[in-house]
């Protein structure tokens, strides 16, 4: 477990490394920010799939949300889904 903390860990250091300053030096501040607000979930998620912490499945939250507009788009188009 603490090899994989570790390893995780190094590959959000490597990512960071590789990203920001290059997105700092162009000041592209909008690229950053959509960086930092993807990339941080994203360390949350692995830091608790790592110990093991039951997470939601972002796939429903997904399905939850455009299910109900396929339907609809269904009952407009005519279309089997």
């Amino acid at each position: 477990m603490a090899l994989t903390l570790i390893l995780i860990t190094l590959a959000y250091i490597l990512i960071i490394a590789l990203e920001v300053p290059r997105l700092l030096a162009q000041k592209k501040w909008r690229e950053l920010t959509a960086f930092s607000l993807l990339l941080l979930p994203a360390i949350a998620y692995s830091y608790g799939i790592a110990f093991d912490v039951h997470l939601p499945n972002p796939t429903r939250m997904i399905e939850g949300i455009f299910k109900p507009l396929a339907l609809q788009l269904e009952k407009i188009l005519g279309t089997a889904l």
